[in-house]
């Protein structure tokens, strides 16, 4: 069977040419002789790519593409207004649909089960860092300001969720990975063979055979890939330092925040990619693992039966038990902690 390779962003996935920044061989290399679409995209603040063969290829990834914006438009954006999460930021009472419920559930269990590390009420902290267009840390003052932000205070009942004063609801760290489920189904419906569908640092691989997966370069990002793993169908999710971030005074700030001290995380880690069955479980363990850090972020991975990869400032490579013998270092820099 053959291997196809893609580069996204975070998780660096080996399949095309250069496609919107990423690295990439063209897709009809690794599905020749077959019908294949090729599309890209920026939905969710970020590049969005897909490569689908198989009959009815073209069309499944329009249905892909629609997906991933009605998802966003109408349900998981807090800047949309008429969007669920937008309405209910600013109602602090409403209902939602059940696509929007699903996520928000699915969300605040590994908000539970991760003692907060994981936290999608803290979305007046993520504008305050506004990582993107910062150029200077706020002030201690700003962030004692928001003390009372916490998904604690999300109370959900039914179809109607209601927030506490305080409480702004932010999906960023798992509306990526919830828009990758909605392709899969897509796929699975539309009954092409393979698919290879990227949201950022969230990518669904759909399909028999296996995929080769390059880990990004915690220093360079997309650009380049210093390990390179092979799995089978299912999900890979990478939260890294080097996604989003400015530099002030010397000093990096990125943009996972750690919830406890309303700064960016800094335990010594600098990239985690988590694989699973799951879009949404694996971007919402990527982050939560980020701020639990290496050892407490080892054990919640295994706790949900899920691989990952932990790479260190100091570039060595931790992963879990599953995956050690599946991934393969391409840059001498980096080595498998002892």
């Amino acid at each position: 069977m053959k291997k196809k390779k893609i580069i996204i962003a975070g998780a660096v996935v080996l399949i095309a040419a250069v496609i919107a920044g990423f690295c990439i061989k063209p897709v009809k290399q690794f599905f020749a002789d077959r019908k294949t679409a090729e599309k890209t995209g920026f939905y969710m603040d970020t590049v969005v790519t897909a490569g689908i063969t198989g009959e009815n290829c073209d069309e499944t990834a329009d249905a892909v593409f629609n997906a991933i914006q009605v998802l966003e438009e109408f349900c998981l954006s807090k800047t949309a207004e008429g969007s669920d999460i937008y309405e209910l930021n600013e109602k602090r009472k409403y209902e939602v649909t059940d696509s929007t419920l699903a996520v928000l559930e699915k969300s605040l269990e590994v908000c539970k089960k991760s003692g907060g590390a994981l936290d999608i009420g803290i979305g007046t902290l993520v504008d305050l860092w506004n990582v993107k267009n910062r150029q200077a840390p706020p002030s201690q003052e700003e962030i004692d300001a928001l003390g009372g932000s916490s998904y604690e205070g999300i109370a959900i009942d039914k179809n109607e969720v209601t927030l506490t004063d305080g409480v702004k609801i932010d999906l960023g760290a798992v509306g990526k990975g919830a828009a990758c489920d909605s392709t899969r189904d897509i796929c699975a419906l539309s009954g092409v063979k393979r698919a290879v569908i990227s949201v950022g640092g969230s990518v669904l691989l759909y399909g028999d055979g296996e995929f080769t997966v390059g880990i990004a370069s915690p220093e360079t990002g997309s650009a380049d890939y210093i390990a390179v793993l092979t799995t089978g169908a299912g999900f890979v999710s990478t939260s890294g330092t080097y996604e989003r971030f400015f530099d002030y005074e010397g000093k990096r700030y990125h943009h996972i925040l750690d919830p406890e001290t309303g700064y960016p995380v800094d335990n010594g880690l600098c990239s985690v990619t988590v694989v699973s069955d799951s879009g949404i479980l694996s971007d919402a363990l990527s982050t939560a693992c980020f701020v639990l850090g290496l050892e407490d972020g080892m054990k919640l991975c295994e706790e949900y039966g899920c691989q990952a990869v932990f790479i260190t400032d100091d570039g060595k490579i931790y992963t879990t038990d599953g995956i050690r013998d599946s991934l393969e270092i391409s840059d001498d820099s980096f080595s498998f902690a002892d």
